[in-house]
């Protein structure tokens, strides 16, 4: 399963956001998420990146992948056991 969030610059309550789509993923389960933030959002794609790479949330997902190329993307992968 595949889950997307879709994130435009300027995104108030960016952190509850990303924990509704952490929360959401584990519950189902997801394998993936995608947060796409735009091309010219490099302040959103720093907030982002800190939220989560925080120690806490790190333990949630296995790997985190992102997008050189095109469209402002961050991939979050999760494992389950």
């Amino acid at each position: 399963m595949k889950m997307k969030l879709i994130l435009t610059p300027p995104v108030a309550e960016l952190e509850q956001k990303l924990e509704d789509v952490l929360l959401e993923a584990e519950e189902h389960r997801a394998d993936i998420i995608e947060i796409s933030y735009g091309t010219h959002a490099g302040e959103t794609k720093k907030r982002i990146l800190n939220y989560l790479e925080h120690k806490e949330r790190r333990a949630r997902y296995s790997r985190l992948v992102k997008s050189k190329e095109g469209w402002g993307r961050v991939f979050v992968y999760f494992k389950w056991k």
